[in-house]
């Protein structure tokens, strides 16, 4: 029974820490939501944890079963075997009702630390995001000058394109003695 209810009780804990622990890092939800996946966390591990102090208690048991064939008094092991488990279905219930009321008690003592956490971050987020839409701002400003001249070369150059494709073509078909009448646009 001792490694059922330590199981229970280690399960419990650390699921329900490391679930708490989590939620809390992510802050994404209200301490209200937080409190019953913690709750529900905590359980499942205190499930787990005893069935690994079960499995445990079954080991042991298997053992004594081994010795009690050795020794006398086989009725009586087995009596404490038997006793053992019918104490550790009631010990599981409760530990779980535990654990659950534990949780739900964190959660409520967190939710003002919380709550204080995001009221002191909010200020710094809104200022970090009014000096970079600053400094966006202020980039676009500068930049502009630059893609203007960018933008005048680039027409510059097309327009000297032109002019030599035209020149060119007027050549060939002075070559081949066509007529040369070539648009400009």
């Amino acid at each position: 029974m001792g490694k059922i209810v330590k199981g229970i009780v280690l399960g419990a804990v650390v699921g329900g820490g490391i679930r708490a622990a989590q939620d809390l890092r992510s802050s994404e939800d209200d301490l209200g939501a937080i409190a019953p996946r913690v709750a529900k966390t905590a359980g499942e591990a205190a499930l787990a944890g005893a069935t690994v102090g079960l499995l445990l208690t079954v080991r042991d048991r298997r053992r004594l079963k081994k010795l009690a064939r050795q020794t006398k008094g086989v009725a009586k092991l087995r009596s404490l075997a038997e006793t053992g488990l019918q104490v550790a279905v009631p010990a599981l219930h409760q530990a779980a009702e535990i654990t659950r009321e534990r949780a739900v008690h964190a959660a409520e003592v967190a939710k003002p630390r919380v709550e204080h956490a995001i009221d002191v971050a909010r200020p710094q987020v809104e200022a970090a995001a009014k000096e970079a839409r600053k400094r966006a701002e202020k980039a676009a400003k500068t930049a502009r000058p630059h893609v203007e001249k960018a933008a005048k070369d680039a027409r510059d150059r097309a327009t000297n394109v032109v002019d030599l494709a035209t020149e060119s073509a007027k050549r060939r078909l002075a070559d081949l003695d066509l007529p040369t009448a070539v648009i400009a646009v």
